[in-house]
């Protein structure tokens, strides 16, 4: 699949696009090239100002930012090393307190496993065994890789327009998302309660359709969510770059593919206006900073414990670009 949105100018003169609310960049344009002589013809003399050998880059895709929403932070991927806004998180998860991640997955985390190249971030997963001494009495043998990657601590936005351009991979057994969890706990306690922001999940064995969930407690401090499928159309899956965003407000979340709302959740939608949550705020828990995170699991509960095929050996997440914007005058 091609990263970039290849059109003539004279296609692109055709076509121009304008929906209300947001900035939809459907078409975008590469750059000339430079004309002039290859030198092979000695009956033309070459041009007064020969082309450059290092043409600029083309411009990267502009995104489905809404109207009145300004740049706050993003990440383009087009340095040679993972910028250190991005943490790996190792192993297994027992050194964050969640053995096998809190969902039955099957990798075990690496750094080495996501790295930047060609403009754009790789996450990794392969068929390959780490022996890991869990305690003094416990020695597990994985037998995938993958990467985990989170901002906390360095980027984290309270309300906004997050959207990410990312490319996945297809195939059963394959967990790509792209998902926002809490800086601190709601009041001392721990997930569901504090809150999980899913902008994006997907399911390897099912490439049409990708999932967008809001997390949090009911009542009891049980699990609470709200969920809904994006299903694409016209041949399209997630095996080519599509636009992965969130609006996040103080009244609602309104869930995108491609600049298409396809999932609005309000305060009332569900179980945020109860007596677990007790500040003065009508969208606790989520009136707090969030941090972002990009991970590729194999298997899990998130499609019934399915695992990847005898063939498997490897699957890469690609990701353009993350970025996080604010509205515009928004003290936040």
């Amino acid at each position: 699949m091609e990263k970039k949105i290849k059109l003539s100018l004279a296609l692109l003169s055709l076509f121009t696009l304008t929906l209300s609310g947001c900035s939809f960049n459907h078409n975008e344009t590469k750059p000339v090239e430079p004309g002039g002589n290859s030198g092979d013809d000695p009956q033309v003399d070459p041009p007064d100002n020969p082309p450059d050998d290092n043409p600029p880059k083309e411009e990267k895709f502009k995104g489905y930012a809404p109207t009145g929403y300004e740049l706050k932070w993003g990440d383009e991927f087009d340095a040679s090393v993972l910028s250190d806004n991005w943490e790996p998180m190792i192993g297994d998860g027992s050194n964050y307190g969640i053995y096998r991640w809190g969902n039955n997955e099957e990798q075990y985390y690496k750094a080495e496993n996501a790295y930047v190249e060609d403009d754009a971030l790789h996450i990794l997963a392969l068929r390959e065994e780490t022996t890991y001494q869990r305690d003094e009495n416990t020695i597990l043998t994985y037998h995938f890789s993958s990467a985990r990657l989170r901002t906390t601590k360095k980027v984290f936005t309270t309300y906004g327009y997050i959207e990410s351009r990312i490319l996945l991979p297809a195939g059963t057994g394959l967990w790509p998302a792209f998902w926002m969890l809490p800086e601190s706990r709601y009041e001392g306690r721990g997930w569901p309660v504090s809150g999980e922001i899913d902008i994006m999940e997907a399911r390897g064995r099912i490439p049409t359709s990708i999932g967008a969930t809001i997390h949090s407690g009911n009542a009891s401090g049980q699990q609470a969510y709200t969920s809904k499928d994006y299903n694409f159309t016209d041949g399209e899956d997630i095996t080519s770059y599509h636009c992965y965003g969130v609006e996040w407000t103080e009244a609602a979340f309104y869930f995108y593919v491609d600049g298409n709302l396809f999932h609005t959740v309000t305060n009332t939608t569900y179980q945020r206006n109860n007596p677990l949550y007790t500040d003065k705020s009508s969208s606790a828990p989520f009136d707090q900073p969030f941090h972002l995170l990009l991970n590729l699991a194999i298997g899990g509960n998130f499609d019934g414990g399915k695992s990847v095929s005898s063939y498997f050996k490897e699957a890469e997440m690609l990701v353009d670009y993350v970025r996080i914007f604010n509205k515009v005058n928004n003290e936040e």
